[in-house]
């Protein structure tokens, strides 16, 4: 059914007939009119703010005084390719035997891979196919070496190592020319990092050759004999363990029986860098990329006695430890992503 205006006009009259109005009616109106006038001002305005805010937001990002001007971007990685055959057909070096070889299609960014010393040492060389300069970090040693097409690849480095113990070798190459900073600019993997997150990969073949074995050059050092600087955890009772992912958070590690003298061995790889271990109500910071799968020993007294060790562990890309509180390492680890896994012992002594 359709109803024409004055069906309409006759309902309203019929239902306004039926009593006077209230008389604070038309106030109350006003009332209401103001009050969504005001809301629809105060709206408009907080829109105008936010659209500045904004703005003002991509003006400090694009001139670069924002607060995260300083803020570095994500480190370039890279997967290499292992030579299957370098050990078969590849000759020795200073003594040592091919162990092996990891080609790669990039330069300007950085890549790990892990060999098992089969000898006291382990010698590195180097092949590329331009000029570079190709940094690394070798059993807690940081190196760097000019890399041109056509080198033999002879070992340009040899490092003391314990047989049979995993070692992570860290490398990254950049052109020698136009490149920034050179070799006496950069002085550990930490410059590299930066030079690295300012720029993008580019293609540039280039390997790294690993020997082991017994050295017989006049270059090599003396090896480590075992031991050698080193507490041992050998023969010693076990009342904790844990293994994680370097990420920044805490972890409880608890203890099998209460110690008091302790004796702790924390193990970093693959990227891991900076253990926090806090021992009644003590913080420790240990740097343990170094080390690597050797891993840091050191000595702790627990005062009356602990039930339980607590660990955090940040990667490389955090530079510094500045604060061993749950907060600092929060905000240390922003930002940051996880990299590398840790193992923390516990022993009694």
């Amino acid at each position: 059914m359709v109803y024409e205006l004055e069906d309409l006009t006759k309902v309203m009259e019929a239902e306004s007939a039926r009593g006077v109005p209230s008389p604070d009616l038309l106030a109350g109106v006003r009332r209401r009119v103001r009050r969504g006038d005001r809301l629809r001002a105060a709206a408009a305005a907080l829109a105008v703010v936010l659209v500045a805010g904004a703005v003002f937001g991509v003006v400090q990002r694009q001139d670069g005084s924002g607060p995260g001007r300083h803020a570095l971007g994500p480190v370039p990685t890279m997967t290499g390719y292992t030579d299957q055959i370098f050990q078969e057909t590849a000759g020795g070096d200073d003594g040592m035997e091919p162990l092996k070889q990891v080609r790669f299609s990039k330069i300007r960014a950085k890549a790990r891979f892990t060999v098992t010393p089969t000898g006291p040492f382990i010698g590195v060389a180097l092949t590329c196919s331009g000029d570079f300069t190709v940094y690394r970090v070798v059993g807690g040693r940081f190196e760097s070496a000019g890399c041109s097409g056509g080198m033999p690849g002879s070992v340009t480095s040899v490092s003391a190592v314990t047989p049979g113990v995993p070692i992570t070798l860290e490398v990254a190459a950049v052109p020698s020319k136009g490149a920034g900073p050179g070799p006496s600019g950069m002085r550990s993997m930490a410059d590299v990092d930066r030079y690295l997150a300012g720029g993008e990969p580019k293609r540039g073949n280039w390997s790294v050759r690993v020997y082991s074995g017994r050295c017989v050059s006049g270059r090599c050092d003396t090896p480590p004999s075992p031991g050698q600087g080193r507490l041992s955890v050998t023969g010693l009772t076990e009342l904790g363990r844990a293994t994680g992912t370097a990420d920044g958070r805490a972890r409880t590690v608890p203890l099998k029986v209460r110690g008091k003298a302790l004796r702790l061995r924390v193990t970093c790889v693959d990227g891991a860098a900076h253990a926090v271990v806090r021992i009644a109500g003590r913080a420790k910071v240990v740097e343990c990329e170094a080390a690597e799968s050797a891993g840091v020993v050191w000595d702790a007294e627990a005062g009356d006695g602990t039930d339980a060790v607590v660990v955090a562990v940040l990667p490389a890309e955090v530079a510094r430890v500045r604060g061993t509180g749950d907060a600092a390492l929060a905000k240390a680890m922003r930002g940051v992503k996880p990299a590398g896994t840790w193992t923390l012992e516990v022993y009694a002594r």
